[in-house]
């Protein structure tokens, strides 16, 4: 679980590792300038703002809408 000041730096991250790990990745929001790359495993409190799988975005019920 890494933390990033904005949430560009965190979907990059989460898309690379979620690519190369082959692995899914969870980007949260804590705070306005405060976003978190996650394992799905990972305990975190904030709003899941997006799910990435194999270096894609991943739509589910839990994310936000755009």
């Amino acid at each position: 679980m890494e933390t990033y000041p904005t949430l560009r730096q965190a979907t990059g991250v989460a898309r690379t590792l979620s690519k190369h790990s082959s692995c899914t990745m969870v980007v949260y929001r804590v705070t306005e300038e405060k976003f978190v790359t996650a394992h799905p495993s990972d305990t975190v409190n904030g709003t899941i703002e997006a799910v990435y799988r194999d270096g894609y975005v991943v739509p589910t019920l839990l994310s936000k809408t755009r």
